[in-house]
């Protein structure tokens, strides 16, 4: 565990220097390379004994101390910390009279060890940060870390809102609450006494688990001084505790789940509503109605040999609704689907199961006995039987990955220092015979302490369907990565009663830019997530953030590596990247996501007299795009905004290059596994960006071969001048080992916030203009979101490729909320439309003008300027006339006042100095009920 605040000493010897936190930057450097195979022993020349304290120099800013009172010291890898071998840091070491000194760069320990008792107390023992990473102070055993930044814990079952992540207060085990790695004091404790350790590694055989051989108050800590540098801290955590693993590319695309007992035809038919509707799927969730299941005697509380209630556990398909699971998988494959089954295993193997017998026998029990076989979490022969005898012929059909739902408890019988959770991902995810073929691994199950962030991804459980509920999930997830956890997959919409299509709509919203889409929701005939149930406006609004999570895919993958590279999650807080802001740990609910976008899901519901849910917002240091407003930010500055239900508040940072796969360039299944052929950049033009670059990440996508070099990398450049603006796509920087690399690709180039162009040329040729942009190559110019796109042919990925528009530059009059604008006056058209007869067309000329402004841009470029110049004078009139609709219902009059007014505030805020206005009292609850660190003024 974290050592934090259960101590007996609570006074901070811990001294910070703010006068250096306001000057301190935290650098933005690549991060350190790996150094081969893991090796739990460490270099000897970082090793120093003193008496029978050992300490041992893993980096300038990490160190391990252990006292023993026999002096034998521990050497193989725990469960949390799997290498000890990395290059020797400069250190100096010396005793004089008793003290033993230890000093790197970046810290200075020293140990009294002939004073008293020679076992780590306040009295002997001492940390110093000397504040090259913006703190100074000291740290003492027993000291209170009142700054940590929290970190996970196990589930959030049954939650109701928000939890206590602060550990010392939560007092229940069985959650497996973990503090974080990072602190605003700038140090944290792993206390890793008690863990339990691997056995030494034999090539070729599948590691196991066994007890810690220790005495009684034998002492193992690490000791984490990074100050403020919180992206330094959770790199070298993965330096000594193993990297985060990159997940398969299809597990960022789009998931469908429900408690259901659906059949294979009825799955079928799903998949095909997924296509009617236009909306992209890639994984297919079965729960447990796949297997055998006593509903009826367990509803009449009749349990299994186990114990468990009957049926809970299965392994053998239900041939009622699977009576052919082969052919159903196939047709899952030939859609380019994933599938995974839930399990819930601790009942072991009952008499009913197909394979019983075989298993039975394996295992040394008699078949005719019918006794079942019992789940042996602990013995390493057990479990590999489970696998080979009940598991494989599984996946031999096509089932992809495991949804471990494990619910039977945390005391289950395992070995001391270990929980059912943290073996189970353990086992899942590492036992050799389950993946064939160098297929990477994946589960999908719950927390289970620290270091289970080599096992992804997580299941967060079953919570109740809530505005707090949706509220405390950003902050959760974020919160994970500060134990190297990056990976939640939540049920999203919630689980447990139905919602309202504005709760709904929010949490898909929000999932569009989580770390894993997946609806879920529990066995209810009106607990519903297919999306075209839910009222037409909602599914419009729902499915175009579904279809933005598709396109991503490619930005996200690429996030998704450099987590891996550097131990950083690609969703964090904002404190990783303004760690010296109080800002930036002021705003719970937004985080960074990826290196160019900030997000901050509105978490709020709407006030019915307004149209809008106030949602404030905090802009970091320098200039940000608001992408679905067009409006453009210079922060830091906190915004004090409103958000109808189709808006998404993400901010992209000025001159951002998004790699996307264009909606309609890929199949509506599957796609997300599959390296585009259209690879798309969106370029967040601004007027003060003259250049910037972005890389994009790629390999095959299913196997292991990524930790072998097999990938590859482009780089896209964008420069704007006086008059033009330019991509350059450089040919693809791969390994030569990766030979499924596509040798040919088209691009999608698209420069928003910029004036239609003169003239388009790609490679030197001339581009022709097509209004819908359906030859190839060709080009458009979208007026609603004021972007120019050009479409390329398919041309050789191992050359240059460079688009050019002349004629064509960002202007600060296309960065005003025109975007917002035009899309308020299209839904306040619709608005008034359907109020007919109360209000005619002619009533409302002017938002019928306003609505159509994009559109005319788009059908005629060259009206750019004019259409822009005269519309604040067109909008303001729209505004005017909904004013005097006389014949309106009230409440929609005052509505659309709201909505359209809204958006014309924006366009004329300065986007240095917005207005900050409170919240409404209907929004404070959810945020109270978190439990966020308090951070001193900075």
């Amino acid at each position: 565990m974290l050592k934090m605040g259960a101590w007996s000493r609570s006074v901070a010897l811990f001294m910070i220097s703010w006068a250096v936190i306001s000057t301190f930057a935290l650098p933005r450097t690549d991060p350190p390379p790996r150094y081969g195979a893991d090796n739990p022993v460490a270099n000897p020349k970082a090793v120093v004994v003193v008496g029978t304290a050992r300490f041992t120099v893993l980096t300038a800013r990490l160190i391990r101390m252990e006292w023993t009172s026999d002096g034998a010291f521990e050497d193989a890898a725990s469960a949390t910390f799997t290498n000890r071998n990395l290059p020797v840091p400069q250190f100096t070491s010396g005793s004089s009279n008793g003290v033993f000194t230890l000093t790197t760069s970046a810290l200075s320990l020293t140990y009294n060890y002939v004073s008293g008792s020679p076992e780590f107390t306040p009295d002997n023992l001492r940390v110093q940060l000397l504040g090259q990473d913006g703190l100074t102070g000291s740290w003492a055993p027993n000291t209170t870390n009142t700054g940590n930044l929290l970190g996970t814990l196990r589930t959030l079952d049954g939650v109701n809102g928000a939890i206590n992540l602060n550990c010392t207060q939560l007092n229940n085990p069985s959650l497996h609450c973990t503090f974080g790695l990072i602190s605003t004091l700038g140090w944290s404790l792993v206390d890793d006494s008690s863990n339990a350790l691997f056995t030494p590694a034999v090539s070729g055989q599948w590691q196991w688990m066994q007890a810690r051989a220790q005495a009684s108050g034998d002492i193992d800590w690490y000791f984490f001084g990074h100050g403020l540098n919180f992206r330094l801290a959770l790199n070298e955590f993965t330096l000594v505790a193993g990297q985060i693993p990159l997940p398969p590319r299809f597990a960022f695309g789009i998931w469908w789940s429900r408690y259901w007992a659906y059949s294979d035809i009825e799955l079928m038919e799903l998949v095909s509503e997924y296509e009617i509707h236009d909306t992209p799927l890639d994984v297919l969730v079965t729960d447990m109605d796949w297997h055998i299941t006593f509903y009826k005697e367990a509803y009449q509380g009749k349990k299994d040999q186990a114990g468990q209630t009957i049926g809970w556990t299965g392994f053998t398909w239900d041939d009622n609704l699977f009576p052919n699971p082969q052919a159903f998988l196939q047709y899952c494959k030939s859609k380019g689907l994933h599938n995974t089954l839930n399990l819930h295993p601790a009942s072991g193997v009952q008499p009913w199961e197909e394979r019983y017998p075989q298993m039975a026998k394996a295992s040394g029990i008699d078949p005719n006995s019918q006794k079942y076989v019992p789940l042996q979490l602990a013995n390493q022969t057990a479990m590999s039987l489970l696998y080979d005898v009940m598991l494989r012929p599984l996946q031999e059909e096509g089932i992809d990955f495991w949804w471990l739902d494990w619910q039977q408890g945390e005391n289950w019988p395992v070995l001391p220092g270990l929980n059912p959770t943290f073996i189970l991902n353990y086992i899942f995810f590492t036992y050799p015979g389950q993946w064939q073929n160098g297929r990477r691994p994946l589960l999908f199950h719950r927390w289970g302490g620290l270091g289970n962030h080599r096992y992804q991804i997580g299941f967060s459980g079953d919570v109740v369907p809530a505005w707090g509920s949706l509220n405390f999930q950003p902050y959760f997830t974020a919160t994970a990565a500060n134990v190297g956890f990056g990976y939640w997959s939540h049920d999203l919409g919630g689980h447990t009663l139905p919602e309202t299509p504005e709760l709904y709509t929010r949490w898909v919203q929000w999932g569009a830019f989580s770390p894993i889409f997946r609806t879920h929701c529990t066995k209810a005939a009106d607990n519903e997530r297919r999306i075209w149930a839910f009222p037409l406006e909602y599914f419009f609004i729902m499915r175009d953030a579904i279809q933005l999570r598709a396109s991503l895919v490619p930005y996200i993958y690429t996030a998704a590596r450099n987590a891996h590279n550097t131990g950083v999650a690609f969703l964090h807080p904002l404190y990783y990247d303004w760690a010296n802001l109080k800002e930036a740990y002021s705003f719970p609910t937004e985080y960074v996501y990826g290196d160019d976008l900030v997000v901050a899901p509105v978490t709020n519901f709407i006030n019915n007299a307004t149209g809008l849910a106030p949602n404030n917002v905090w802009v970091p240091p320098g200039q940000w795009v608001e992408w679905f407003s067009g409006k453009i930010w210079t922060g830091p500055q906190t915004l004090g905004r409103s958000f109808a239900i189709d808006d998404i508040p993400v901010f992209v940072k000025a001159g951002s290059i998004i790699p996307q796969t264009p909606t309609g360039s890929v199949p509506l299944t599957g796609s997300a596994q599959l390296i585009p052929p259209v690879l798309g950049f969106t370029v967040f033009a601004t007027p003060n960006i003259s250049s910037s670059t972005t890389n994009v990440y790629e390999d095959d996508g299913d196997t292991t071969s990524y930790l072998t070099n097999q990938y590859a990398w482009t780089t896209a450049t964008f420069t704007q001048t006086a008059n033009q603006v330019s991509l350059v796509i450089n040919a693809v920087n791969k390994t030569s080992t990766f030979t499924t690399f596509p040798a040919q690709r088209s691009f999608q180039v698209t420069f928003s916030n910029v004036f239609p162009p003169s003239s388009v040329s790609f490679n030197g040729a001339n581009v022709p203009y097509d209004a819908f942009g359906e030859a190839l190559p060709s080009w458009k110019y979208d007026g609603e979101t004021l972007s120019l796109i050009v479409s390329t042919p398919s041309v050789p990925t191992n050359k240059a490729n460079t688009v050019v528009a002349l004629g064509s530059k960002s202007d600060p009059s296309l960065l005003n909320g025109f975007i917002l604008q035009v899309r308020r006056a299209s839904t306040i058209k619709t608005l008034l439309d359907q109020s007919f007869p109360a209000v005619f067309q002619e009533d409302y000329e002017a938002v019928i003008d306003a609505a159509g402004a994009g559109f005319r841009i788009t059908s005629n470029p060259a009206s750019a300027r004019s259409e822009l110049a005269a519309y604040p004078a067109l909008f303001a009139q729209a505004i005017k006339q909904i004013q005097g609709l006389s014949n309106l219902n009230a409440n929609i009059r005052a509505q659309a006042a709201s909505l359209m007014s809204d958006a014309m505030a924006l366009s004329s805020a300065s986007s240095e100095h917005a207005p900050f206005p409170q919240l409404a009292d209907h929004n404070q609850p959810a945020q109270q009920k978190m439990h966020i660190p308090i951070v001193k003024d900075l």
